[in-house]
């Protein structure tokens, strides 16, 4: 290993140690406790269908809006 990779180690081990800010550029303004989430609904459609919905690997669906290969009809 060559001195500067070396020491180009080095600096970044030194920064990897470093604490993190107290607040991060870019997090949310402020932190909603989960009991206080709404709870997801489908983001399919225009407008919006806004049903109760869980998650699918395509997104937030309903019973109506749900992948055909999940379908069980």
């Amino acid at each position: 290993m060559t001195p500067a990779t070396r020491a180009r180690l080095d600096r970044v081990r030194r920064l990897l140690d470093t604490p993190s800010p107290e607040r991060l550029p870019g997090q949310a303004a402020m932190d909603i406790p989960a009991e206080e989430k709404p709870p997801p609904t489908c983001d399919t459609g225009r407008p919006l269908c806004g049903a109760p919905a869980r998650l699918y690997p395509a997104g937030w669906r309903c019973d109506e809006h749900h992948p055909r290969s999940y379908r069980t009809k």
